[in-house]
């Protein structure tokens, strides 16, 4: 949420600094639906609502990775815009961590005590995973990618963070920016 937040900044600041929201009309992204897609998915994966509809737990975290391919597609399709190339790569970074660690993006086990209810406090301390978090350990592989960065405790949204989610928000911020800031009739 935090970096949503930095992305939309980047975009006012585009805007006051003569930016025209007019420019959002010529964006023509491919396959749109993939995104549409991906974020139901993880919604589904990333919530009580899948024991609602009845999901097996085990199912979950191969919907997620479902959900971060779909994504991956959307931005493969999508590389002309600029600045999807950093998101891609920013994308790249978490779904190589999660893929290499079965489905879940491992989190510095620290830091689960900081956002995590008690009942998923219970889960991690069992060894299992909680929505698609698991906690760090000695065969966690990737370790550098995973989210072991915190905020500064002052920022109470997204408390943790990977390189991949840096990379991601500066890549949003560079299409943001260029997409408002881009003259009338410029390609």
């Amino acid at each position: 949420m935090a970096f949503a937040i930095i992305v939309l900044i980047c975009g006012a600041a585009a805007l006051l600094t003569g930016g025209s929201i007019n420019n959002l009309k010529n964006i023509r992204f491919r396959h749109s639906w993939l995104v549409l897609a991906a974020v139901i998915i993880k919604l589904v994966t990333n919530s009580g609502f899948r024991h609602t509809l009845g999901l097996p737990d085990p199912l979950a975290p191969k919907l997620y990775m479902v959900s971060l391919a779909l994504v991956a597609v959307f931005v493969l399709l999508n590389l002309h815009l600029r600045g999807l190339a950093l998101v891609g790569l920013g994308l790249l970074s978490n779904l190589l961590v999660i893929y290499a660690n079965s489905g879940y993006m491992p989190l510095k086990r620290e830091y689960f005590e900081m956002i995590a209810t008690p009942e998923e406090l219970e889960l991690i301390n069992q060894g299992l995973p909680a929505y698609n978090y698991i906690a760090t350990g000695p065969d966690t592989a990737f370790y550098y990618l995973s989210d072991i960065f915190l905020m500064p405790h002052w920022i109470f949204i997204t408390r943790v963070f990977s390189i991949g989610d840096v990379l991601i928000t500066i890549g949003g911020c560079v299409f943001v920016w260029r997409c408002l800031k881009k003259p009338a009739g410029d390609s």
